[in-house]
């Protein structure tokens, strides 16, 4: 009784009306979306819907935190996901130009509905690597298997970070978002020329080592030592343990 009174309780009955309510169906795509604010988040399943709670507090208490990019701006995301926190900044600021890596297969569909809305906006399915080849394993949902030795069967195409910037032409980036599960000690190394890279907000996930999913996950000092070599002053976005993984860089 005690696993049916937990499964039922009245905070996951109120999440799953929420989750519920608040998502509807485009006739024209299939897929289940959710507004947030003028735009769509195209989304797979109901799970996925993010309350606007929780999603301001993701953009207003981190990857925003330290600056809020303004009109002009050039934005580019690895590991972009649906694109909640990239809609509500489309909602937020007029003429950024947003550029949005899901190397997922069914996130990057999705991401690129969604981003199919609003000017300037870009989906990137490859997987930024100096390997011609890139696999997923079928239950990763984000960068977390480029983190590990295990090999997947989900081959997904592959550029390096030169070509990415020629192909999408960034000549400067404002604001870097990374948020990859583990991989962004695989990413920044790739990085050989930070110069056009004004400011970075990455999220480390030593939070999961801690709880015990494996210590590839522990990049947080790696992360704020090579951000540090490489010219850029390193702020957390608090002092708790999950915030302390979220780390801003800006060169002076």
């Amino acid at each position: 009784m005690s696993n049916v009174a937990h499964w039922f309780s009245p905070k996951k009955i109120r999440k799953f009306l929420a989750n519920f309510i608040h998502s509807s169906v485009c006739n024209q795509t299939g897929f289940l979306y959710q507004k947030v604010g003028a735009h769509r988040v195209y989304l797979r399943r109901r799970s996925e819907y993010l309350n606007v709670e929780s999603l301001n507090k993701l953009c207003t208490h981190y990857y925003y935190k330290f600056y809020m990019p303004k009109k002009d701006d050039v934005v580019v995301c690895i590991g972009a996901g649906l694109g909640h926190e990239a809609i509500w900044l489309a909602d937020k600021v007029e003429g950024i130009r947003y550029v949005g890596v899901e190397i997922q297969p069914y996130l990057y569909e999705l991401l690129s509905n969604t981003f199919n809305q609003i000017s300037r906006f870009q989906a990137c399915g490859r997987a930024i690597s100096n390997d011609n080849q890139h696999f997923l394993l079928h239950s990763a949902i984000d960068y977390t298997a480029a983190a590990t030795d295990e090999k997947g069967y989900i081959e997904v195409d592959s550029i390096t970070w030169p070509d990415f910037l020629s192909k999408y032409q960034l000549t400067h980036i404002d604001l870097l978002q990374v948020n990859i599960e583990g991989a962004e000690k695989y990413l920044l190394p790739m990085i050989e020329n930070f110069s056009n890279i004004k400011r970075i907000i990455v999220s480390a996930h030593d939070f999961r080592a801690n709880r015990g999913d494996g210590e590839h996950f522990r990049t947080r000092e790696f992360v704020k030592n090579h951000l540090t070599a490489v010219g850029y002053k390193v702020s957390h976005c608090g002092t708790k343990p999950r915030q302390l993984d979220w780390m801003y860089a800006e060169r002076s």
